[in-house]
């Protein structure tokens, strides 16, 4: 009998140890045990019983949720785009650095399924980090993020002009107005679509997201299938070998280190369906499964692609193919018309302007969903937390938002260029004259905005996986893994792409990051990181006459959540 005790207390032991070591959605790493049950204790006041205007619940599905997302994250266009900068600086071992990003990016998702299992808030992640760190940690970080989604919409409609305009011109089709107009349509378009029902753009989303996704998989599944150029390749598409090319720097595993400065950015929006808490169905349950199968499905999408692409162009091109930034993204498309057909090249070409036109929607449902929250909570004019009287939709935010939109467009229309003998390029404000000085593309401008987004989510992100651990710990709910192992990987992970953006345009200490293997930061990027830090002096000076004129405004941030905030969680020892 003592024998029998002791294996099934040894039993017990193990199953319950590797029950709360899982990181699988769901599990209960993600959700306090029976004993650690909480209730409503940091004072959150319900959407339901407040005299605010509220949003349409139970409006978005978790296909909804996932496809704005995904619709964020517009995972062709960062292939197209981001993949020939990183094979300049790691070679054929570019699906290395998309596997070891998504990991980080993944862990990073372990906070999100955290918080997710217990806050539910249009105000996303600044309600998040105010729970874990403070109303004023809060406040900064919706400040962050209301500055990093109004740009990502901007620049998402910017690179749909672009792309749009070259698509076209190729055919014979010159708009009056060239991308902008094509940019500024967009706007409107996104404008109009968001001001009814959020499940107009769930509706539009959903097609193009699966045409974006189904497009890449099938050019994947073909080339892999086929054994690409020369066969299969594990050894230079997983290890450094692959990283041994000409025209590669700085290559090796700080190669790998530095591509992943791109590959982290090309998950950035993964994060946007938090912002629907309280309009999606179930949200302690969709937003953890469906953000965390995001990231998940995005990562592996992006290894499969990578990894087709490197085959398909045979290893020893990656660098002088695949890499060469001058014909990006025409690679692609060769791949496409000789492995599959001229059919799948050409629905890349439609994808690269449904895939941005996505990003637009997306971010732009996040943005107003952050107004909405910061409106409403009176941090910012309260009027911005009203909504339709029909539709439930915050459309005095989407209205705003739109107006900027269009006045960033309008301003970057004015942006013009000349290359100059030594082959630097001279930048100026004006209308181009056509010979001496040309309009600046719309993709080099989303490239800009994009890259001060970018600053802010990260900041932002790094913030959340600070929150969580003292959230849990405060809730008696730590767990090592959960709270320090995979928020710890993830931050440093999450501080590449921040390095690689702030650090080489530093005047004294950029040389030696560009010597590094970063890319250099030629005017305008060597300017770009101090629009964040811009922001972030405008919301300090914003906040303190906030807490001199009303302090309470700081006291109930990121307090306003959707109903059920008590905590459902499953017995473990059942």
């Amino acid at each position: 009998m003592l024998w029998q005790d002791v294996r099934q207390s040894f039993y017990i032991f193990v199953v319950r140890s590797v029950y709360f070591a899982l990181i699988l959605p769901g599990g209960s790493v993600f959700m306090a045990t029976r004993e650690e049950k909480h209730s409503n204790t940091n004072g959150d006041v319900s959407v339901s019983t407040t005299k605010f205007d509220t949003l349409q619940r139970d409006a978005v599905g978790v296909v909804g949720l996932i496809a704005g997302a995904g619709g964020a994250v517009a995972p062709l266009a960062a292939m197209f785009f981001n993949v020939p900068s990183i094979a300049g600086q790691a070679g054929a071992a570019i699906p290395l650095v998309f596997l070891i990003s998504a990991v980080g990016m993944i862990l990073f998702a372990v906070s999100i399924v955290y918080f997710a299992r217990r806050i539910s808030s249009a105000g996303g992640l600044y309600t998040w980090v105010s729970h874990g760190l403070g109303s004023r940690a809060g406040y900064y970080s919706g400040w962050l993020m209301l500055g990093g989604y109004a740009l990502f919409e901007a620049a998402s409609c910017l690179a749909f002009g672009g792309l749009t305009d070259n698509t076209l011109s190729t055919l014979g089709f010159h708009m009056p107005g060239g991308w902008a107009t094509y940019a500024l349509l967009a706007a409107i378009a996104v404008s109009a679509l968001t001001f009814f029902d959020v499940r107009w753009s769930a509706r539009v989303l959903t097609p193009f997201l699966i045409l974006e996704v189904g497009s890449l998989l099938v050019l994947d599944i073909v080339v892999i299938a086929r054994g690409g150029a020369h066969g299969q390749d594990f050894v230079h598409t997983f290890t450094t070998t692959g990283t041994a090319l000409k025209n590669v720097f700085p290559g090796g595993l700080l190669g790998i280190g530095v591509g992943m400065a791109l590959a982290v950015w090309s998950f950035v929006g993964g994060e946007q369906g938090v912002a629907f808490g309280e309009e999606v169905r179930f949200p302690k349950k969709a937003i953890p499964w469906g953000l965390f199968g995001v990231f998940a499905g995005i990562g592996v999408l992006f290894i499969l692609t990578t990894y087709a692409a490197v085959i398909g162009v045979g290893w020893e091109h990656s660098a002088d193919t695949l890499g060469n930034l001058a014909i990006a993204p025409q690679p692609y498309f060769d791949l496409a018309n000789h492995f599959v057909g001229p059919w799948l090249s050409v629905i890349l070409y439609i994808t690269i302007s449904t895939s941005t036109f996505a990003a637009c929607i997306a971010f732009h449902n996040g943005m107003v969903r952050y107004l909405y929250a910061m409106g409403r909570e009176t941090v910012l004019p309260e009027q911005l937390g009203k909504t339709h009287p029909r539709f439930k939709s915050p459309y005095i935010a989407s209205l705003t938002q739109s107006v900027f939109t269009v006045i960033v467009i309008l301003l970057m229309a004015l942006v013009i260029q000349h290359t100059n003998k030594d082959g630097s390029t001279t930048y100026g404000l004006g209308i181009a004259n056509g010979t001496f000085y040309q309009q600046t593309n719309g993709i080099a401008s989303y490239g800009w905005l994009a890259i001060i987004g970018t600053i802010n989510f990260i900041i932002v992100y790094i913030l959340v996986n600070i929150a969580a651990p003292v959230y849990a710990r405060r809730h008696n709910e730590f767990r090592i893994l959960t709270h320090v192992v995979a928020p710890l990987i993830s931050s440093l992970v999450l501080l590449i792409p921040l390095v690689s953006f702030v650090m080489p345009a530093i005047p004294g200490i950029g040389s030696f990051f560009t010597g590094l293997g970063f890319y250099p930061t030629p005017f305008p990027l060597n300017i770009l990181p101090i629009f964040p830090l811009l922001w972030l002096i405008i919301g300090f000076v914003y906040s303190t006459y906030l807490a001199r004129t009303n302090p309470q405004r700081f006291a109930t941030l990121g307090q306003i959540v959707a109903g059920d905030e008590q905590v459902q969680v499953a017995d473990p020892t059942a």
